[in-house]
């Protein structure tokens, strides 16, 4: 039976969250759609840089198509970051997390805002990764907040030295998680957490569909994919884990 899911959690163990929409396009959007935000919301588009992925020669970007969805330009947009490639833009909340809300109003503010500038013909595909701490100082520890036992043939796994990497299938989208112990995370403004990483991607693969069609169910596809996102990390949790994160239900 599914576990009941809690609308907050007090004791917030997110460090990152990022939505990324990768696109068919017929112009490089780091280089374009940077100006546009900054011409449509002159307000609320600050800091403004271009990341080290810009400067890569472009026989190595020939080389590795993925390069394409690796951020070159980042700017700040209403508190949250936003990321773009050559085909990709990201929304990303780093700590602390505002709420699934305000974060997806902030998604969607973007994303339309790409959707509806011409700038692209078709969509490949949505993601949306969360990536929380378990804080080895915290009660229950790592070893105790993870619903996990693995082994190999006799030999029992130790969290804090090992990293496991799984997918899961949920009808079209795909989840990959990801669990690291033993890690030391640095966010801004914060001092370095060790714990144990529970990285949690759930992806859902499109067949080039086309921009104005997408746009029209943008909403509802974020929270689908979110809601099978939460699902998943919950489920990677004891009962006494998320008790002591303090969860508050509808």
């Amino acid at each position: 039976m599914p576990k009941r899911l809690p609308v907050k959690l007090n004791r917030e163990p997110l460090v990152e969250a990022t939505c990324q929409l990768r696109v068919t396009n017929q112009v490089v959007l780091n280089t374009i759609f940077p100006g546009y935000l900054l011409a449509k919301h002159p307000d609320d588009v600050s800091e403004l840089q271009s990341l080290p992925a810009a400067m890569l020669p472009e026989p190595m970007r020939m080389i590795n198509p993925e390069l394409a969805y690796t951020p070159r330009v980042r700017l700040k947009f209403k508190g949250v970051l936003v990321m773009i490639g050559e085909r990709s833009v990201a929304v990303t909340n780093q700590a602390p997390y505002l709420g699934w809300p305000r974060f997806k109003a902030l998604i969607e503010e973007v994303f339309n805002d790409l959707l509806s500038s011409k700038l692209i013909s078709g969509i490949e595909r949505l993601s949306i990764k969360y990536l929380n701490v378990l804080k080895a100082k915290e009660e229950p520890s790592p070893q105790k907040a993870l619903a996990w036992n693995p082994g190999v043939g006799g030999l029992e796994l130790d969290i804090r030295t090992t990293h496991m990497r799984t997918e899961i299938r949920n009808g079209s989208l795909v989840t990959i998680v990801q669990l690291t112990g033993g890690v030391t995370v640095q966010v801004p403004n914060r001092a370095a957490e060790e714990g144990a990483l529970i990285d949690i991607d759930t992806v859902m693969p499109m067949e080039q569909q086309e921009a104005g069609k997408f746009a029209n169910s943008l909403s509802n596809e974020l929270d689908r994919v979110r809601r099978v996102n939460k699902e998943v990390f919950f489920e990677c949790l004891t009962d006494e884990a998320v008790q002591a994160l303090g969860p508050t239900y509808e």
